[in-house]
């Protein structure tokens, strides 16, 4: 279990979509369900005709003609252009702001020191709190229950911290909110996934993805994925004996020498090793190898806080 700690980060992607018709464009485009009441919020994917992973956000509604969409790790200027490129006779128009967007993660007592600050209340599970450019919700960091403030002011930002220091919350580095992230499953965009996954493979097609509202893109595969029962790669953590040469991915190999997946990435933690790693389902029990520099052992998913979110 997480305690009271908190995390500083600068969210690559933040974008309004405003419009008499951006509920419904916007339902015909994101992998998740977007019939929700207004201060409702949804983690989703923008996926493409394949349904291979383009972005994710988190899609927060501010009115029936106003959205806004958060992302850890998707740029506004992709979110933008992938959006705009499908705009074709509707009434609907994107946004930024001239604003340096500021994020912080927050777990533990330290998720009561910001709502004080701020003079909000816990938001629901699926929706969100917001005062001026301000927006508190429900992230999806880890297998612990945090949430992320969002926000286009750095004097808040001082603020912010000087009351997490003042109540000796313990402050984490992005290297540290990564290894929490693919130990519980929670694995990050164009890090550990990558744009020619689909989100089945990925742990991303229950939580990210409905399989009953109406068309959107990808729709199909979703649809085809979900009758078939799984997919034939699964992304995992996994422990690595020791730092691989060379850039990544490393090819992995079984113990006949034939391949099985590949390491994409490793990080280190207190002398031990983990990495993310794309592996054949069926043959996802290892032990495994990198051509033969490293052995490879699968990792079980360290589930806390009540299961991972999303």
């Amino acid at each position: 279990m997480v305690g009271s700690v908190a995390c500083f980060y600068s969210p690559k992607g933040v974008l309004f979509i405003e419009g008499e018709d951006s509920a419904t464009f916007l339902q015909g485009q994101f992998s998740q369900e977007l019939r929700i009441e207004d201060k409702g919020v949804a983690y989703g994917l923008w996926l493409n005709s394949k349904g291979k992973i383009l972005a994710d956000s988190f899609v927060l509604k501010l009115s029936s003609e106003e959205f806004l969409a958060v992302s850890y790790s998707s740029e506004t200027d992709f979110l933008r252009e992938n959006l705009e490129n499908r705009i074709i006779m509707d009434e609907v128009e994107t946004r930024t702001t001239d604003s340096d967007w500021i994020g912080v993660s927050l777990w533990g007592a330290a998720i009561e020191v910001a709502l004080n600050l701020l003079g909000l209340e816990e938001p629901s599970e699926n929706g969100f709190f917001s005062i001026d450019d301000v927006f508190v919700f429900w992230g999806r960091r880890n297998g612990d229950r945090n949430l992320e403030v969002v926000y286009a002011s750095g004097e808040l930002a001082e603020s912010l911290k000087v009351a997490l220091v003042d109540s000796k919350v313990h402050f984490l580095d992005t290297n540290e909110v990564s290894l929490m992230a693919m130990r519980s499953g929670n694995f990050e965009l164009y890090r550990d996934i990558w744009g020619s996954d689909l989100p089945q493979e990925t742990g991303l097609g229950e939580c990210a993805v409905s399989y009953s509202k109406g068309c959107y893109i990808g729709q199909e595969v979703m649809a085809r994925l979900k009758s078939m029962g799984q997919a034939r790669r699964e992304l995992r953590c996994v422990s690595v004996s020791r730092l691989p040469e060379g850039e990544s991915s490393w090819k992995l190999l079984d113990g006949e020498g034939k391949r099985v997946g590949e390491l994409r990435r490793v990080l280190s933690e207190e002398g031990s090793i983990i990495g993310s790693a794309m592996l054949k389902r069926s043959r996802a029990d290892g032990p495994f190898t990198i051509d033969g520099q490293a052995d490879v052992v699968v990792e079980p998913i360290t589930v806390e806080g009540g299961g991972i979110s999303g």
